[in-house]
């Protein structure tokens, strides 16, 4: 994958008239003492120097693939990482003025673009959305940086470019019900002996989407007087 993401980074800096293929050289080799020695040309160094996750996507949750006609969910899988890329590109040129030239192309190059466009995108880049941008002043290299490339500090453009991979497969789905059937029946009378308190008579309703049995006071004894009002009931005068 990184391979596509240097031809396409190549590809974007060739539209710039001052980095065509007639003018600059452009190389992703390290930018040791032993490289810039050998060069001839006016030469723009692109040097990969960190890959790190992009904090930002660092989200939970699965993605949700659905159907074009139907819009239903047929797929699922993790969030797709995002990687960032961290590119020093340098400038290599037998004169100063010619090598401040470069630098100044380099960064309206990169300013000029948020992402990297479709038309500079290799195949397997192709639909993919690469956003580009000039590393905040946090994620510049280390001070060691040149001393570990055996050579002197220069000038650079800081590039960063974040590139989400497809490093998961996505999950087939259950397919959609297509109907729903519900049926009903009546629950049976409480079965017991009349006289046993709490099952005369009982009483159902529903509380939290559950039926919930109730006693109710025993019907009264032949000759007994009216039963008593339920709490609450209001009685009229005499």
């Amino acid at each position: 994958m990184i391979q596509h993401v240097d031809r396409a980074l190549e590809r974007l800096l060739r539209l710039s008239p001052a980095l065509g293929e007639s003018l600059v050289d452009i190389s992703f080799d390290a930018p040791d003492r032993t490289w810039g020695a050998a060069r001839t040309r006016p030469t723009v160094n692109a040097f990969l120097w960190e890959i790190s996750r992009n904090p930002m996507y660092r989200s939970a949750g699965v993605q949700l693939l659905r159907d074009v006609d139907s819009g239903a969910v047929v797929g699922r899988r993790p969030v797709t990482p995002v990687v960032d890329l961290h590119y020093m590109l340098t400038a290599w040129t037998t004169e100063k003025r010619d090598e401040h030239q470069l630098l100044g192309a380099l960064v309206e190059c990169v300013l000029a673009h948020q992402e990297l466009p479709d038309g500079v995108l290799p195949e397997p880049l192709a639909g993919k959305k690469c956003r580009l941008q000039l590393a905040p002043h946090e994620k510049r290299p280390p001070g060691e940086f040149w001393s570990a490339l055996d050579g002197r500090l220069r000038p650079g453009v800081q590039l960063e470019i974040s590139i989400p991979l497809e490093v998961f497969s996505w999950t087939p789905m259950a397919p959609p019900p297509t109907s729903v059937a519900v049926s009903a029946s009546r629950l049976p009378e409480p079965v017991g002996p009349p006289d046993e308190p709490g099952r005369a008579g009982l009483a159902r309703r529903r509380a939290n989407g559950a039926v919930v049995m109730e006693g109710r006071t025993a019907p009264p004894e032949a000759g007994a007087g009216p039963a008593d009002a339920p709490a609450g009931a209001g009685s009229e005068g005499a």
